[in-house]
């Protein structure tokens, strides 16, 4: 399959400035919204990042409804994308197009080409400019998580969030456990004095390590830490956001999402030999405005036994998110659910026609600095208070990941 390529070489720009020109941008420009309707009967949909999760992410798109194209697909590397397209026209619906870009300002050509949204599937450490960019140009916008891997980046997804709401743009994060009918009716359950007041959350992740794609000939040093985006803490924020963030939300929300004070260090609930490297195991407890906290603790280690778990501790009981449990009730998912990714997206394009609005990306921005929070206290050892992430001056300086894909 040919590809086109709209990459012309690299320039030589920093994060840091990107992220701030896009803040401004963003502040500064009006572009009426790019609404789905006026005289189409179809909702051309571009795609940003061409890994599984954008595959998949395209896949539920089409399968949520009849007038969904995808007009454009965009990602760095043109083997990715050739991979992506094939397995995009291989379903044999003939909904899936036409525009093809490659390189590194492949995400800036999606947006800028004839679509009414975007799904953004990049690494984090891309999200907040893409947010940023694609607000400006008036395109809906559907976000995965983690939003950034630093408190600049969570800023600057913030604005631009900020900004898509002035535009009256369609704003959805794939926080998808929000859209999942068995965790929605635990939470609901927990909401309703199900295990009494909620006052301790825990979650841990003991698993294995990340997985690597073993370097290829003709890769570069940087095109070889994007392809293994997962494992570069400069790409993925580290193993508190490109894991736990979907953690977070949960116990966040099952808590009743209570204003955020502080976070700090706290021993991993297994020893591990001196001196512990904070890129792959970590420990951090979150308080409350009310007493509340969240304990976070997450592994990842070679040998290590699994151990996933996310538990709510209550006055009367305790709630297993993970299992969707409380104390003499489990809930389940009806039969024919979608599950859900499939149903979040559904409610994307769902708004898009006119539907129930989708503006949920700013509580992606909220779970993402709690996670940023508790990954700075981790790794710095000292408490970390949440408004100080809100404020530019005085939070911790953003991580330097390798070229962002919109420069």
């Amino acid at each position: 399959m040919t590809t086109t390529s709209r990459s012309p070489s690299a320039t030589n720009v920093s994060r840091r400035s990107f992220l701030e020109g896009s803040v401004a941008l963003a502040a500064a420009t009006a572009i009426p919204g790019g609404a789905f309707a006026a005289g189409s009967d179809r909702i051309k949909i571009g795609v940003v990042g061409c890994g599984g999760r954008g595959v998949g992410a395209a896949l539920q798109a089409v399968a949520a409804d009849a007038s969904v194209v995808i007009a454009a697909l965009g990602d760095r590397f043109a083997d990715q994308l050739d991979a992506a397209a094939a397995t995009l026209a291989a379903s044999g619906d003939g909904r899936f197009a036409s525009g093809l870009f490659h390189g590194e300002r492949a995400a800036e050509f999606v947006i800028e080409s004839d679509v009414d949204a975007v799904i953004l599937a990049t690494p984090p450490c891309y999200r907040p400019a893409e947010i940023a960019a694609a607000v400006r140009a008036g395109r809906h916008v559907y976000a995965e998580a983690p939003v950034g891997i630093d408190a600049a980046g969570v800023r600057c997804a913030a604005a631009g969030v900020e900004d898509g709401r002035r535009r009256g743009l369609s704003l959805a994060s794939g926080l998808q456990s929000r859209h999942h009918s068995p965790t929605r009716s635990v939470v609901v359950a927990i909401a309703a004095g199900g295990i009494g007041q909620p006052l301790r959350a825990v979650a841990i992740q003991h698993i294995g390590l990340p997985w690597v794609r073993p370097h290829q000939k003709g890769w570069s040093a940087e095109d070889a830490a994007v392809r293994n985006w997962i494992g570069d803490e400069r790409l993925s924020g580290g193993v508190f956001l490109e894991h736990l963030v979907h953690a977070v939300d949960r116990c966040s929300w099952a808590l009743g999402e209570p204003t955020p004070l502080m976070a700090t260090a706290i021993p991993t609930t297994i020893a591990l030999p001196q001196p512990l490297d904070r890129r792959m195991a970590a420990a951090a407890r979150i308080a409350f405005a009310g007493g509340a906290t969240l304990e976070i603790d997450v592994i990842r280690r070679e040998g290590i036994e699994d151990r996933v778990e996310e538990t709510l501790y209550g006055r009367r009981g305790n709630a297993d998110l993970r299992r969707c449990t409380i104390p003499g009730q489990a809930f389940a998912a009806a039969a024919g659910d979608a599950g859900g990714h499939a149903t979040c997206m559904a409610s994307f394009i769902e708004s898009l026609k006119g539907g129930p609005h989708r503006d949920d990306l700013a509580t992606a921005c909220r779970s993402t600095m709690l996670a940023v929070m508790a990954q700075s206290a981790a790794a710095g050892g000292a408490p970390v208070a949440w408004q100080d992430l809100w404020r530019p001056s005085s939070a911790p300086p953003p991580s330097q990941p390798v070229q962002s894909s919109l420069v």
